[in-house]
């Protein structure tokens, strides 16, 4: 049975990449400068960012990028 496994994990590998390269060049800029007053509203609309993390909305994501000072694009909107 693990010769199907792997098998079947070689299988999978083309369609794990076409999402890689659909995630890397569908990715955009936050609009950071609608954000602009210090703290966020509560509405959950999440975003995944280019990091991994799944944030509640887009002001979010904002204020990391600015408290790290690290490029995050949105991935894409809803969870990660």
């Amino acid at each position: 049975t693990r010769r199907n496994t792997h098998c079947s994990e070689l299988l999978q590998l083309p369609i794990c990449l076409e999402n890689l390269l659909f995630s890397f060049f569908s990715s955009y800029l936050p609009a950071c400068y609608n954000y602009q007053q210090p703290g966020c509203p509560f509405h959950f609309e999440p975003v995944c960012g280019s990091n991994g993390v799944t944030y509640i909305n887009e002001c979010v994501l904002c204020d990391t990028v600015r408290e790290t000072r690290k490029k995050i694009l949105i991935v894409k909107h809803g969870p990660c």
